[in-house]
C-alpha cells in the first residue's frame, strides 16, 4: 500500500512520516531521492544542465543547491521545466523500491504530492497542516534559508486548502506531539485493518 504524505514546507512531514515508521511503516522521501537523481554523473544533473546552464554547477562538480534555487524558485515557467526532468526520474525510483516490497505500507513524503501528479499512484493520500507562520519559523531555521526564499517556494505550491480538500487524511501539527503521534496511530489502525481485508 502506497501512502502519499504531504503539507505545507516544514509542516512536519517528516516528523509524521517518523512516527508512521516507529508503527512499521517504510518511508520513501521524494526530497531524498531528488537530491540523488541529481549528484554529479547522473541523466539528473546532465539534464538540468542542459535546460538551466552550466553555472548551476558548483567548484565541486555539485548542484550548487542555493544558487539553483535563487534561480528557479522565483520563475514559475522554470519550477515547470525542472518538474518536467525530476519528477519522471523521482517516480521511477520509487517505483523501483515499491516493487522490491509490495506488501509494505510505504507513506511516501513528499511536498509536491499533488501538483506533481504523484497522488495518482497512491492509494491514499495524508496532508499534514501546522500554523503557517510556525513552519515558515521552523523551516528557516531548519534549511537555514531565508523565510522570503520558503514563500518563494511555497508560491510554486498548491494552497495548503487545496490539498485539505484532497487529502483522505489530515493531521494537525499545531499542537503537541502526542497530539499528532494520537492522529498517526489513529490513522496506522485504519490502514492496517483495510490491508487485512483487501
Amino acid at each position: 500500500m502506497k501512502i502519499g504524505v504531504t503539507g505545507i514546507f516544514a509542516s512536519g512531514k517528516g516528523t509524521v512520516c517518523a512516527m508512521f515508521e516507529e508503527l512499521g511503516a517504510r518511508i520513501i522521501d521524494t526530497d531524498i531521492i531528488a537530491r540523488d537523481i541529481v549528484e554529479p554523473g547522473t541523466e539528473g544533473l546532465a539534464l538540468l544542465v542542459v535546460e538551466f546552464g552550466p553555472e548551476i554547477i558548483g567548484n565541486d562538480g555539485a548542484l550548487d543547491r542555493r544558487g539553483f534555487g535563487n534561480l528557479v524558485f522565483k520563475d514559475p515557467q522554470r519550477v515547470k521545466r525542472l518538474n518536467e526532468i525530476t519528477h519522471p526520474l523521482i517516480l521511477k525510483k520509487a517505483a523501483e523500491i515499491f516493487q522490491n516490497a509490495p506488501d509494505s505500507i510505504f507513506m511516501v513524503n513528499t511536498p509536491l504530492l499533488f501538483e506533481s501528479g504523484f497522488d495518482r499512484f497512491m492509494d491514499k493520500n495524508i496532508v499534514v497542516t501546522s500554523a503557517t507562520e510556525q513552519a515558515l519559523e521552523r523551516g528557516s531555521l531548519r534549511d537555514n534559508i531565508s523565510k522570503e526564499e520558503i514563500q518563494d517556494r511555497l508560491n510554486n505550491q498548491i494552497s495548503l486548502n487545496e490539498k485539505v480538500k484532497r487529502a483522505d487524511y489530515v493531521i494537525d501539527n499545531s499542537g503537541g506531539l502526542e497530539n499528532t503521534r494520537r492522529q498517526v496511530v489513529e490513522i496506522w489502525n485504519t490502514l492496517k485493518n483495510s490491508t487485512r481485508r483487501e
